[in-house]
């Protein structure tokens, strides 16, 4: 026999196992694929190339789906229940962003799967090459010893995760959730105008008021109230985060609880709601975060959420703002602010407003960084404005208020030598749980700094008692504002453990 005729089963064999290695790495569950995990899923190529039935009907839509993936899993991990939630969750415009900070080699890992695939094809057919001799009984034996073996657990965790979100958002949008907390109590008289601002994608430690060195918050660092450095947010995107940290959570399983929902506790207690919004809306698939938001007395969302979303700055939201203050109320309000805020890609906030520094002093790699900082700066400037509509509102109709700011979550970096990108990367770095946390009001006279530890999973019971709320439910001892730390962190320190990643402090920008 020639030499020959052992290149196309040799090369077969080599296009099945590099098509599976880059599977396996394109998943985010196999960093670093084994010899055996190659191994085994070089042999699936194999058998489900034995007929033409389970070639198209099994191995090509398997191949095609870890293949599209690949881009995302190389740059993000592996999918999980937050991931294929934003999916659910988001526009086309943010979709162009997440797709964006994709590197193009990534997406041709995605090119090479389905070419290793085609030609493995087009080798095995053109010279008849055959690794099987019984082939229903090898593939059907194969197949299920395979189905729980490791190379089938992207498969597996991406059809549990889709599942758990189609349930989700099947109950939010074909049911009445109702309250469960009944009737609360307002004990407190204190102030009339209450306002939380949900800030976006915004890292503590990128803030000057924590330390930054760049001169990012002018109004956090420098206004009298009350600065939280501790606060840790309830997970590492908008979706997983803020259902556990607006409702009255499952605390063992971080999970929200619908029916314990911070704007039906602050209804029972008989204050005004009011949602404004310049996040996503999404029409008939409601994310959690809007059903939430849809349960108030008032909602005002800037963008409906469909293929026409565009890039709104949440500047637009001052004059909305301003004008749901100035109506004459006797009943107290409740005025949710939600920002887009920092959202990579950040850059595309700032088309009205300028850069912290000039990209042409400063070295290439820092322009995202720059973008990033001046988001945070631009954050600042909505917030000092918002206290300034607040203070002249008072000053005008004697309505007494108090406003706090936090945000979502963080994000994480990806380094190399000519580009640092900071985005959303959900289990990358134990930085996404480091949030900013202010509070400030129209009697406040010092200005407080407290280190404390602050669990997002007691965010509604905090928000609560700064509201003057009473309910059998609530624990009047988790202050958020108070120089305490709360006394359970939920596993938290676990969680993060399990990351094992680096630190990824922040990244000073160097001034000229």
């Amino acid at each position: 026999m020639s030499i020959f005729a052992f290149i196309p089963p040799l090369a077969s064999l080599g296009l099945a196992a590099f098509g599976s290695f880059l599977m396996l790495l394109g998943s985010g569950f196999f960093p670093s694929p084994t010899a055996q995990e190659i191994a085994l899923l070089t042999l699936v190529w194999l058998l489900l190339n034995s007929s033409k039935k389970a070639f198209y009907a099994l191995l090509l839509p398997i191949v095609s789906l870890y293949a599209l993936y690949t881009p995302i899993g190389l740059t993000f991990g592996a999918p999980s229940y937050q991931y294929v939630a934003s999916v659910f969750a988001t526009d086309l415009q943010e979709s162009r962003e997440f797709f964006r900070q994709i590197p193009p080699l990534h997406y041709l890992a995605m090119v090479g799967i389905f070419a290793c695939l085609l030609l493995f094809r087009y080798l095995t057919e053109r010279f008849r090459v055959r690794f099987h001799h019984n082939r229903t009984f090898l593939v059907a034996a194969i197949l299920l010893v395979f189905i729980s073996t490791p190379p089938f657990k992207f498969l597996y965790e991406s059809y549990s995760a889709s599942r758990q979100v189609s349930q989700e958002l099947s109950r939010l949008n074909g049911l009445t959730i109702d309250s469960a907390w009944g009737q609360a109590r307002l004990i407190g008289d204190q102030y009339d105008d209450y306002v939380l601002v949900i800030g976006e994608s915004a890292r503590k430690d990128y803030h000057h008021a924590y330390g930054y060195p760049s001169p990012n918050t002018p109004f956090m660092s420098s206004a009298n109230g009350t600065l939280i450095d501790g606060l840790t947010a309830g997970g590492t995107n908008t979706i997983a985060s803020l259902k556990v940290m607006l409702t009255l959570p499952d605390t063992l399983n971080w999970e929200g609880d619908y029916t314990h929902s911070l704007i039906d506790l602050v209804k029972s207690a008989g204050i005004k709601t009011v949602w404004l919004s310049n996040q996503g809306y999404l029409g008939t698939f409601d994310t959690p975060v809007s059903a939430l938001a849809n349960k108030s007395d008032e909602t005002i969302f800037l963008k409906s959420g469909d293929s026409f979303s565009q890039n709104i700055s949440d500047f637009a939201l001052l004059p909305i703002f301003r004008q749901i203050i100035t109506q004459p109320s006797k009943q107290k309000r409740f005025i949710v602010v939600h920002l887009y805020g920092s959202h990579p890609i950040s850059c595309d906030r700032l088309t009205d407003y300028p850069k912290l520094y000039d990209d042409a002093t400063l070295p290439k790699k820092y322009h995202n960084l720059n973008c990033y900082v001046s988001s945070i700066k631009k954050t600042d400037e909505l917030l000092a404005t918002l206290h300034q509509y607040l203070t002249k509102n008072y000053q005008q109709n004697q309505r007494r208020f108090s406003m706090v700011y936090f945000a979502d979550h963080g994000l994480a970096h990806s380094i190399s030598e000519d580009n640092i990108v900071i985005h959303n990367s959900s289990g990358k770095s134990p930085r996404h749980f480091d949030v900013p946390l202010f509070k400030i009001a129209s009697d406040d006279h010092e200005r407080k700094v407290y280190q404390a530890v602050k669990s997002g999973l007691n965010f509604t019971n905090g928000i609560a008692n700064w509201l003057g709320i009473e309910h059998p439910k609530l624990d009047k001892s988790l202050d958020l504002f108070s120089p305490q730390s709360h006394p359970d962190d939920y596993g938290l320190k676990g969680i993060i453990g399990n990351f094992n990643t680096l630190p990824d402090p922040a990244i000073p920008i160097p001034t000229p």
